[in-house]
Order: C-alpha cells, then structure tokens, then sequence
C-alpha cells in the first residue's frame, strides 16, 4: 500500500523526525531512546503584539514613480519605490514548546523500529529492552484538539517514565496538580526576520508583551503511581500510560487581535482536557480515525508495487543511486496529502512555508505565509488531490486579508478594492515589507489568492459558496486592478509599477532592475482574475457596471509577447535577465496554474512557453523544491508525462530529505543562510503527480493526459476533476483500462483519453464506467 514510513534508528535532526499535526497543533517526533525529545507548534502563536498602523504613502511620489515606469525609467522608478515607497517587516513565526521524556531503566535497547502510518495519522516507536517489548504511539487530535501519547509494555508495571515540558520562549513552569506540568509565557514582541542583520533580533518588552500562550501535559496511567517534583512528572511501575497535551494562546482570529489575559488561556486549555479525560485511549483513537481517514482514503496511487520492505531512508538512498522503486512515488503522493491534512483544517490558520512545524525563534523567511507564489502552490492539490476541505482555512484568512487590504489600498495605492503585497503573517500584513522592490512590491498578492480561492468553487461546484464568500472576495480584487490599471500610449491598459517576483533584468543602461510596467506575470493574473469574475458573474446572474469595466478592460489588457529567443517574455520589453535560471517561472502563470494560455485557445503560444523553460532549465533552473514541483505541473499540463516524471524524480534525488520533507537551499543573497524544510515542494509535487493522470480545466475530463512512459501499470482512485466529479482510473501497459466517473449532482459531461471521446449524463451518486479493450 506504501502508506507507511518507518526507520530502524532514532531521528537524529528535525529532517528525519516524524510531523504529525492536526491543523493547529503540531508536533515533530524523533523517537529517540531511552530519552526522547518532541518539538511543539501552535498555528497562532507568533510574534508581535497585533496590527501595527501602516504607513499612508504620499500619492506624489507614488505618481512620479508611475511616470518614471511609464517612460521608460525604471532604474530610477524602483529608486523612488524603495526608499519612499516600501513598509515594514512581517512578524516570525514562533515554536511552543518541547515535550521530553525518559524511559528511567533502558539503557541497551534492540529491534527498534519507528514509523508514521499515513492511513491512521500516528507516529509509532517501539523497541526491546531486557526481554520486554515497549511501544509508544502519538497522535494530533483534530475533534479533541489535543497531542496525545500512549505508552505500552508488555509486562505489567514495567512503565517507569519521567515527563518535563519546556519552551524556548519566556516562560515558567508550574505543576498541575499530581499529575501534570503547564507552562506559560509570552512571544517575543518582535522579531526580526532571520535575513535582516540586527544587534536585538529578537526583541522582550516588558510593557508591551507579546502573545500569551500555556501548554499543559496531564498524565493518566493503568496501574503504578505518578506524582509531581521540581517541574517533573515521574510515573513509577505503570502498564499504561496516557499523557494527553494541549495548548492555546491569546490569538483572536475574528479580530485579529491579542486577548492578553493568561487567565483564558489556561482556561482554554484546561476545557480541552475536561472533555478529553472523561474518555478511554481508544475512544480518543476512534473518534480521530473517524474524522481522519474519510479524508485521508478519498484518493490513493497503486504503480503495481508494494513497499518493498526498506526503511524509508534506505530506498530514498537507493532511489537517489539508481534503484527502481515505483512504490516510492506512491508513498511520496500519500505522504504529502497526509501533510496537508496535518497543516490545513476548518477552523486553523492555513499552511505557511512550513506548514505548522517550525523549531527556531528566527525561522527562514520568517515562516510566514508568501503569496507571490508559495502559499497558493500549497493548495493546487487541495482540488485535484480531493482535499477540498481543506481549502477552508486559505478562504477564511483571505477573506481577512481582504478587509485589512482595503486600508492598504487606499493609503498606499489611492485605489478602491483591496491589495496584498507578497507577504503576509499573522496580523495579516498587506502592505509591502522593507527590503528590496524587487520581493517586497508586489501588489497582485491579492489578485492571484482571489484566483486561488476561486478553485475552492470550481472544484465543488457551491454556488452558496462562491455567492456569500468567494465573489465579494473576487470583487475586491477586481475594482483594486481597474483602479491600478492605467491607459498608455499604445491605447493598452497597463500596471504602472510592476514585478517579475524576485526577478531582475538588464535595463538599456545595462543597470540590475527589478520594476517595468506590465510584467507578463501582472497581465496573466489580472486576466485570469477577470476572467473569473466575468464567469461567476454568469452563474451568479449579476450583471452591472463593474462588470462592464471588466469587459472593457479585458479587451485592451496587453498581449502576450514572444522574445528574441523564442520564449514567452518575462517583462514589457525583451531584456535581459541578470539570471536566466532563476527559480521563478512567473512569466508562465497564465499556462499553469492558470488556463488563459492553453492548447486550445492559444495554440500559437504553446511553443513559447516550451522556449521559456527550455531556456531557464539550459541555465540550471529548477534546482530549488518548490520551483522543481512546479516543473513536474508545467509538464503535465504540456501532456509531456515522461518530463514531469524527470522532475519529480529531481525533487525526490536533490530535494528532499530523509523524513521526505522537501528542502530549499541557500540562495547566496544573505548572511547566515541555510538549508531548509519548506512545504511548497511537498504539497506542489502531489498536484504535479495527479496532473499527469487526470486534466479537467478545459472544459472536459481527460484521463492520462501525461502518463510517464515508466509508469505501465497502475490505478488512481478519488481524483477530482472540477465540478466535484470523482475519477478513478486504471491501466495497464501504459493504455487506458476502465474509468469510474461520479457525481453528488446530476450532470453532462465530456470524458476524453487519446482520440476517443465519451459524452456521459451522470446521475446523482451514481458511478459510471468506462471500459476500453486494448490490453
């Protein structure tokens, strides 16, 4: 089933530890013996000490800057915008705690194993010492809201086990009756980003504290005694042992604000336990299968071969040497739906750079959530990969962003609508940060999470959904983007001070540049954007004003560009860039994710998309998790399956860790940087593997559109095509065998693989198919 990863040592660093994650609370395992050691993260808890008021940009400089872009001046525009037109930094976000506990007399232990089960979201150790078998397993609690821990042994009162629990923020420690520890403390009150140099990055006020937060253990046992001394728990001759942990903080997610009171944050936390200790180990078990699997068993990958045994970090070696391990994708696929799950439930913040496991007080790139194309990559699967549940919390923290992005549109832009810049944390920043323009002024952050979020109704099809939350997020958006459009000379519509995210070129003076006009990545977004606005307007039958000037515009947005080398062009003009293997591929956001360039409509620009990534990976590009997974979705929706294989199969040789945690490298712009864990490559992998089986965003279902030559046999169940139509699919010799295809809604659909074409009226609930003889 390849739904398991398991070791036959301890983790030894954070990138060999388990996650395991309920969408708010976090926790990375490492299964060491006889002392073990567990990180702990809360989704909320991050530094600063609430919305801080932003800066109100002066229109003149604004508008000189304009007319220094429009006129071609762009080394002297990008001057003006970083040093009268840029803000403040984001906040970082923070870890909680560290569980730590001693398993009293072990000493030489053997048959260790340990090892996450996907299908049941528990992270297990097990081991023998002295002819007695010790097993613990641990799991995050989405309906109990709680980590919890169970120790076994196979001799009765054996279980001798001491707990502490600490935080690297500033806090004590205090007992919780006989048998239990709790500790509370405050979030720094700011913290630097890790990229800025700073003699005090990390900054304790003392009349201004940071967000409170508590963290408390109890412990239930089956036999033996257990008691409190010096901040310890100690559990003496036990044959089972339950710790149950939860954790809150002064985090208001309806406000956005700080409720400062310590008080309700032991009070939160103590309610979690008054409902979770009333119930047995098993029904805690129970009840988190039941919430967990539906989501988890709604879509698995077969490549007809079973886990061939290894341990995890064994194949991986194998795999970056050489070996054939089909079965290694399969796992890689479950694993990475299993993250999401972990990172992004109803009610919880959604997955930031690290989804919600981080360990250092200066986390990389702050933790935060990126939006000039990170935090979008992290939920193309939540459609296709049948998560839709999980796009709740990305809506909920847009629908915020959009109302504290009205104050920065009106004081830093002067238009109407709302904006978001590349950045964003906890206090939902939308304004652009310090630094450099060529990252920090970016204002189409919120034009593309409008198109983001508008795949949470294509791929269910709630028109209440779309109608009540998705549209007047939309609408926002869209008034923002006529506002910042402005007529040039050529009678086109255009962004008057633009970005290529992170990107720089060669200007005529031959001087680094960042900011033109109308970068391709800008017109792609606000067509995409427009031209979902235009649809739902459809559905929804509004017609107005506001929609004409959506017509209107679109019709003189300016066209896509070919450059000197064939290639899709990156900027308004064809210049050079200052580095051709550059990890984004922003000129190609209206290929994918986007569907304004596309085979059918605009055959002529397929060719120049391929020039455009033949050109960056001549360079070197790809070499970076993230901007790899996006090549793997790049060549799927090509319909080059045997390219995208190639790039996963980078992703998983150059990328990835043993824990199969997706690393990024150090990109040589700053001090002090290292390599690290960021999800955006997990969770963009997933959707680059279900594209390459199943393309639904022109119209039409088609099955197997980028199958990998390498990949003969197999079967995908619980795809998602949109509309909310689940499609499973079985070959065999590299040809299509049969197609299930079903609906919750009455539906006509057209199903295409190859040449042949099936037009189909789907009944509610009822699963047709299709079978087809080739083998």
């Amino acid at each position: 089933m390849n739904t398991k990863l398991w070791y036959a040592v301890p983790a030894a660093s954070f990138c060999e530890a388990m996650p395991i994650g309920n969408g708010s609370l976090g926790a990375m395992v490492y299964g060491k013996v006889p002392e073990e050691y567990i990180t702990l993260n809360l989704d909320t808890l991050w530094s600063g000490t609430g919305r801080r008021k932003e800066l109100a940009i002066d229109k003149v400089a604004l508008l000189h800057a304009k007319k220094l872009c429009m006129s071609g001046k762009y080394y002297e525009a990008q001057k003006i915008i970083e040093k009268k037109l840029l803000g403040q930094y984001n906040e970082s976000y923070m870890p909680l705690g560290i569980l730590r506990y001693q398993y009293c007399d072990v000493k030489e232990y053997t048959s260790y194993k340990r090892e996450l089960d996907l299908e049941h979201a528990v992270v297990s150790t097990e081991f023998t010492y002295d002819r007695k078998y010790y097993r613990s397993e641990i799991f995050a609690s989405y309906p109990d809201n709680a980590i919890i821990l169970h120790f076994f042994c196979d001799t009765k009162k054996k279980l001798n086990v001491t707990f502490e629990l600490e935080s690297r923020l500033h806090s004590i420690s205090m007992e919780n009756g006989k048998n239990g520890i709790t500790i509370i403390g405050n979030a720094p009150t700011h913290v630097e980003p890790n990229y800025v140099k700073s003699d005090n990055p990390i900054v304790y006020e003392s009349g201004n504290l940071g967000m409170p937060f508590c963290c408390s253990m109890k412990v239930k046992i089956k036999d033996g005694m257990v008691h409190c001394v010096n901040g310890k728990v100690f559990v003496e001759k036990a044959s089972e042992i339950l710790v149950l942990l939860a954790a809150s903080d002064g985090y208001q997610s309806d406000t956005i604000e700080i409720d400062f009171s310590m008080n309700n944050c032991i009070k939160k936390v103590d309610s979690i336990f008054q409902k979770v200790e009333k119930i047995t180990y098993q029904q805690i078990m129970n009840r988190h299968l039941e919430d967990y699997q539906p989501l988890f068993k709604q879509s698995k990958l077969y490549l007809n071969e079973e886990d061939n045994g290894k341990t995890t970090d064994r194949r991986l070696k194998d795999f970056k040497e050489g070996a054939s391990d089909f079965g290694l994708y399969c796992l890689y696929y479950h694993y990475n739906r299993y993250l999401l799950i972990s990172s992004s439930r109803r009610g919880t913040q959604p997955s930031n750079l690290q989804g919600i496991w981080n360990e250092s007080i200066r986390p990389v790139w702050s933790s935060n959530w990126t939006i000039n194309i990170n935090t979008e990559m992290n939920y193309w699967l939540a459609g296709i990969c049948n998560l839709t549940e999980c796009f709740e919390p990305l809506l909920s923290m847009v629908e915020q962003i959009s109302k504290v992005g009205q104050e920065t549109a009106k004081n830093y832009f002067h238009c109407r609508g709302w904006v978001a810049n590349h950045n964003v944390d906890i206090w939902r920043h939308t304004e652009p940060v310090s630094g450099m323009a060529k990252y920090a002024f970016w204002p189409m952050g919120g034009v593309w999470l409008s198109v983001q979020i508008y795949d949470y109704f294509k791929y269910t099809g709630d028109t209440e959904l779309l109608e009540k939350r998705i549209y007047p997020i939309m609408k926002g958006a869209v008034q923002f983007s006529l506002d910042w459009l402005e007529k040039g000379q050529d009678g086109r519509y255009h962004t008057p001070l633009s970005t290529s995210p992170e990107n720089t070129f060669r200007d005529w003076d031959e001087k680094e540049c960042s900011v033109s006009y109308s970068s391709t990545m800008d017109i792609s977004l606000i067509k995409e954007l427009f031209k979902n606005y235009a649809n739902a307007s459809n559905i929804l039958g509004i017609e107005d004003e506001l929609l004409e000037q959506v017509r209107m515009k679109s019709l003189l947005l300016p066209e896509y560009q070919v450059g000197k080398n064939g290639q899709l062009q990156e900027w308004i003009e064809d210049f050079t860039e200052e580095d051709p293997a550059h990890r984004h591929f922003s000129a190609l956001v209206g290929f994918y994710p986007g569907t304004i360039i596309n085979i059918y409509d605009t055959p002529e620009l397929i060719e120049s998309v391929k020039h455009f990534l033949d050109r960056r990976l001549s360079y070197g590009g790809g070499h970076i998790g993230w901007s790899c997974a996006w090549l793997i979705n790049f060549f799927a929706r090509l319909g080059d399956g045997d390219k995208a294989l190639r790039f996963l199969n980078n992703l998983l040789i150059k990328s990835s860790y043993d824990n199969l945690f997706d690393l990024h490298p150090p990109l040589g712009e700053n001090e002090g940087e290292r390599e690290v864990f960021q999800i955006d490559g997990n969770l963009g992998a997933a959707s680059g593997i279900a594209n390459m089986l199943l393309r639904s965003c022109y119209g039409r279902i088609e099955l197997l559109p980028a199958l990998p030559t390498q990949w003969e046999n197999g079967e995908v169940t619980g795809l998602l095509a949109e509309g909310g139509i689940e499609v499973d699919i079985k070959w065999r010799e590299g040809k299509l065998i049969a197609a299930g295809i079903s609906t919750k809604y009455e539906k006509r659909v057209q199903v295409k693989y190859q040449n042949q074409v099936w037009n189909m009226y789907l009944k509610a609930d009822k699963r047709e198919i299709i079978n087809c003889r080739f083998v």
